[in-house]
């Protein structure tokens, strides 16, 4: 099966015979460990052996929207450990009538 539409959109790339016209349908998909559904997207399905192929135009535009060129993606993000003052734990712990048990 080919991963691109052929030069006449009109003829199915999986059996040649059926004809394909675009329709919405829903695109369901993980993104960074979250779900993403996004309802109506442009879709090229056959009307004789039903093969549906999201549009390629769209997914692209779509791969833009969500990785912007020059931002790192959301994995390469680390959380920055919490710094903790532990000359305040010391006084603390050092005058235990100052603290407030609230």
């Amino acid at each position: 099966m080919k991963s691109s539409l052929p030069a006449n959109p009109e003829t199915c790339p999986r059996c040649y015979v059926g004809r394909i016209q675009q329709k919405g349908t829903l695109l369901s998909t993980i993104v960074n460990g979250e779900l993403l559904s996004i309802p109506n997207f442009p879709t090229w399905v056959c009307d004789m052996c039903h093969i549906s192929m999201y549009d390629p135009a769209a997914i692209a535009q779509l791969r833009a929207l969500l990785v912007p060129l020059g931002t790192p993606s959301r994995q390469s993000k680390q959380r920055k450990p919490k710094l903790v003052n532990t000359q305040q734990e010391n006084k603390v712990s050092q005058n235990p009538a100052k603290t407030n048990p609230l």
